[in-house]
């Protein structure tokens, strides 16, 4: 392949040629692997006694769900050779998706999870002065 490929529109919005051998696995398994990794963060969260870290691992589990079975739809419409469907662009539009949902994820897990910690020790501070069951 050639880098010069990635900047010519017709690669991204040209019918591919199915995907063979090593290239068809490693597609299966990386899109195999994030589903898997959605299903155990779906799973470790009900075991989680942290209100912060179960939302950290519903919004992973939520990203690797829906990135696996969009990359698995996609490499369906490829292998069948679908015009519209199998483009590049949409897997392109998948990375860039991931990324983003990644990002969003970290400013969570490092911008507010701290203030929701620093929120949750001032609230239990100020319980111990008020009023009812201990």
């Amino acid at each position: 392949m050639d880098i010069k490929n990635l900047l010519d529109w017709s690669y991204w919005f040209y019918q591919p040629f199915t995907a063979k051998g090593g290239v068809m696995w490693f597609f299966v398994m990386s899109f195999l692997v994030l589903i898997l990794a959605g299903l155990v963060a779906k799973i470790t969260r009900f075991y989680s006694p942290e209100k912060w870290y179960q939302e950290v691992l519903r919004r992973i589990g939520n990203a690797g769900l829906t990135m696996g079975f969009l990359g698995l739809l996609w490499l369906f419409f490829r292998q069948e050779r679908v015009v519209f469907f199998a483009w590049r662009f949409w897997l392109l539009l998948l990375v860039v998706g991931g990324i983003f949902w990644a990002v969003k994820i970290m400013i969570y897990l490092f911008k507010r999870v701290p203030e929701i910690k620093k929120e949750n020790e001032k609230r239990e501070a100020l319980k111990k002065y008020l009023p009812g069951k201990k």
